[in-house]
């Protein structure tokens, strides 16, 4: 149902770490929705922080070291929530 409305392009960067602490960054080319929007939100530690933008993605496994990349800029993870929908298969990340 959202599917339509995911036009933007969004670059993931998921960054992986091996047994000796050397990280490696793999990126997925995939269509989301952008809507720049200022507010405060809790993040994974339970701090008050001010995300800039929430984009809504098609459900995929996500962490918060991963980053969003749109703007030609690297946004950092601060939210993910599920989408209530008829098939709970899109997620909604806020991001600073």
């Amino acid at each position: 149902m959202i599917k339509a409305y995911l036009t933007d392009t969004i670059i993931i960067k998921t960054i992986t770490y091996d047994k000796w602490g050397e990280g490696s960054e793999e990126t997925e080319t995939i269509k989301g929705r952008i809507e720049y929007k200022t507010k405060m939100v809790r993040n994974e530690k339970g701090e008050q922080v001010v995300s800039s933008a929430r984009v809504m993605l098609e459900s995929r496994t996500l962490g918060h070291k991963d980053k969003i990349n749109f703007d030609s800029t690297d946004h950092a993870i601060l939210n993910i929530a599920k989408i209530k929908d008829f098939n709970n298969q899109h997620i909604e990340v806020d991001v600073t």
